[in-house]
């Protein structure tokens, strides 16, 4: 996959977790993290995280809900290859039937 250059789409992605995927999801973070990052490196994604039922207080469980990214490629196509090839489908934690793939347009963004 070739990377990602000024004239790529945005696209806003929600990817809801599974019930009960907690521990699925801890057991292959570090390799979707890796690849994740191998991505934003090549400019296919601008931005990712992890969404929350609540914010994680010190000492607790985090209470997951899913995860958010932001893709800069040309095809919705090239969005579900990606997540398809992901840790997280192969370990069964992304609910994929009700992943949202919306067409954005960054207005304002700052670096961390």
């Amino acid at each position: 996959m070739a990377t990602s250059s000024p004239s790529q789409n945005e696209w806003l992605v929600i990817l809801p977790d599974k019930p009960g995927a907690v521990e699925r999801r801890l057991a292959v973070r570090g390799e979707h993290l890796k690849v994740a990052n191998e991505r934003a490196a090549n400019g296919l994604i601008n931005f990712g995280g992890v969404m929350l039922h609540e914010h994680i207080k010190e000492g607790e469980t985090p209470t997951f809900k899913g995860s958010i990214m932001l893709f800069s490629v040309e095809t919705k196509e090239e969005i579900w290859e990606m997540i398809k090839s992901d840790k997280y489908v192969e370990n069964d934690v992304w609910d994929l039937e009700k992943v949202e793939i919306i067409p954005f347009k960054t207005a304002l963004r700052r670096a961390l």
